[in-house]
């Protein structure tokens, strides 16, 4: 992507995160993050499509389906307290997934774990199989979010997305979901450090990470 592109394309903050991004993982020892926390509201998510189900998957049964997670990642969701909301199509074929949790959430591609607003659970993983991303799968997931955050008493979902992604941000947008905050992380080598995560700076080769309260953050309603 050309610079003068990315610039057009995603302002000159979300092209300068780009190129940050880029440039770290090209020397091989850092990476740099900037997500965009996003609230998507439940009242904004698509009624169930005809023909489409979506329900909880334990290990077992998860285990037997080709997915973008591999076993050890399924096995630390799992672990972890996150659901599998699995979509199914009028064939009884599994079309996708997407990964819920209430309270906070331990993000794997940085070192934090999210602390959640009161009424919040947070989505990750979500995955639609290659032949059924021109479908309705897309919609049966949101669908099936919703009504596990109705059963609940939930009122939004809280994810982080990084703000150079604009299809995904764009997605979100279209569901009525706000973009909240934004938050950065530099790792460099065995150190990470942010400046909205309490300690600021730890090191990636120990068991504890660091914490982002996102518990102060105004959801607000709809």
């Amino acid at each position: 992507m050309a610079v003068s592109h990315t610039i057009q394309m995603l302002g000159l903050i979300g092209a300068a995160s780009y190129l940050a991004a880029r440039l770290a993982r090209g020397s091989g020892r850092a990476a740099f993050h900037r997500y965009a926390i996003v609230a998507q509201p439940r009242a904004a998510l698509p009624p169930m499509p005809r023909g489409f189900i979506v329900r909880a998957l334990e290990p077992q049964e998860l285990a037997g389906h080709r997915v973008d997670a591999g076993p050890q990642v399924q096995a630390r969701r799992f672990a972890e307290g996150l659901t599998c909301l699995a979509a199914f199509d009028a064939k009884q074929r599994l079309t996708g997934l997407i990964w819920l949790r209430e309270d906070r959430h331990d993000e794997d591609e940085v070192a934090v774990r999210f602390l959640l607003p009161a009424g919040c659970c947070w989505d990750t993983g979500l995955w639609i199989a290659p032949q059924h991303r021109m479908g309705r799968s897309f919609a049966a997931l949101w669908a099936g979010a919703g009504e596990w955050m109705d059963a609940r008493g939930l009122s939004h979902s809280l994810s982080r997305i990084s703000d150079y992604n604009l299809p995904a941000l764009l997605a979100h947008k279209r569901m009525g979901a706000k973009v909240l905050a934004h938050r950065s992380f530099l790792q460099l080598g065995n150190w990470q450090w942010s400046a909205s995560a309490r300690p600021r700076l730890i090191r990636l080769d120990r068991d504890s990470g660091a914490e982002l309260d996102l518990r102060g953050v105004l959801v607000g309603g709809g």
